[in-house]
């Protein structure tokens, strides 16, 4: 039998580009990607068909879809396309990729029958719980920030189409590679790892937590969740996560001793006083134009603790994160590429910033 087509949107970002990799061995895939393969560097070749296109231009994607629909169409679609940055600022890409780009992909994909639609959302989603709770994955996407806004209206497009499309909702982790991938802990690890005056800084006392799941971990849970996809409910909610949450302080102690040799003792600041510091710089990169990567609003998070229990996504799909990629066993290998080859971490790190 032929393999099956799955269409991959944002194929062109990191875990699209990723994904493309893994799904080829087993499947032909239709991507669509705002950047060109080559320019992304990611696969080409038989069994994958590139389409370029941008979610948000809704007659362009028309003729996309009308080409797999003329091919025969497809049984799965991965939506992995959207907008995200670190500002705290609300910019229209958010509604126009995230929310109208998310209907687009799915008022379009409606004549293909699929056997099953998966969006990719966010933990990131949902609001920190108070202390000694956790979240679930029926903790509802209530977090105010603006990418986590466009999460939650993403989220009820599905459920507004579940009766058309069935479909399956995946909230991943803070997603990490050995090249780290993920912007706030690229850096705190060029922070730490140095000898600049904020290196052993830590707001609060070092508690503020979030889960983080490697990408090989990301990548095999949503392998399971198209081998699983017709056994899910639509609208099913899975969380791609570890249970728990890891802390600045374990990353620091972590990353400091495999950088120095011995872990480093942090400073720590009040909160008080953090989100002084941090409404200074902020500030003052508004003057200069050299905007910190530390914004005030992330001063409301210190010291909180995002606690998963994904216990019924490992039940539903018999998945489980491999123990020797939790993000502080993979920490060394993450330091060691920072400090023996620190110009292709820098290239890697001005391109995903130049990508999202």
């Amino acid at each position: 039998m032929p393999e099956p087509w799955i269409i991959i949107t944002g194929a062109t970002g990191f875990l699209g580009g990723q994904l493309v990799r893994q799904m080829r061995k087993e499947y032909r895939i239709f991507a669509m990607g705002r950047r060109t393969p080559q320019a992304a560097g990611v696969p080409e070749g038989p069994g994958i068909t590139w389409f370029q296109v941008d979610i948000g231009d809704r007659e362009r994607l028309r003729e996309v879809f009308e080409h797999i629909r003329g091919q025969g169409g497809a049984e799965l679609l991965l939506h992995l396309a959207a907008h995200y940055d670190f500002t705290g600022e609300d910019s229209p890409e958010y509604l126009r990729t995230n929310v109208q780009g998310t209907r687009n992909v799915l008022e379009l994909a409606e004549p293909l029958r699929l056997r099953k639609f998966i969006f990719a959302s966010s933990i990131a989603a949902c609001p920190f719980p108070e202390p000694g709770a956790v979240v679930t994955e029926e903790t509802a996407p209530s977090a105010s920030f603006p990418y986590a806004r466009s999460k939650q209206l993403g989220e009820a497009l599905m459920r507004e189409y579940r009766n058309r499309i069935p479909s399956c909702i995946v909230r991943p982790a803070a997603i990490f590679s050995d090249w780290c991938e993920y912007e706030p802990l690229d850096v705190f690890l060029q922070t730490w790892c140095s000898r600049r005056w904020n290196a052993r800084v830590l707001g609060g006392r070092g508690f503020s937590a979030i889960p983080f799941l490697h990408v090989e971990d990301l990548l095999s849970l949503l392998v399971r969740v198209v081998e699983k996809s017709d056994d899910l409910g639509s609208s099913e909610i899975l969380q791609a996560s570890p249970d728990g949450c890891t802390s600045h302080l374990e990353l620091f102690r972590e990353a400091t001793r495999a950088f120095f040799g011995a872990p480093h003792a942090p400073w720590f600041v009040p909160v008080p006083l953090a989100r002084q510091g941090m409404r200074l710089r902020e500030q003052a990169g508004r003057i200069t134009g050299r905007m910190p990567f530390e914004r005030t609003w992330m001063a409301d998070f210190v010291d909180r603790r995002l606690e998963v229990d994904a216990s019924q996504t490992r039940r539903l799909i018999d998945w489980a994160p491999d123990p020797n990629l939790s993000v502080l066993k993979c920490l060394p290998r993450l330091v060691e590429n920072l400090k023996r080859r620190p110009e292709e971490w820098r290239k890697l790190s001005d391109l995903r910033k130049k990508t999202k």
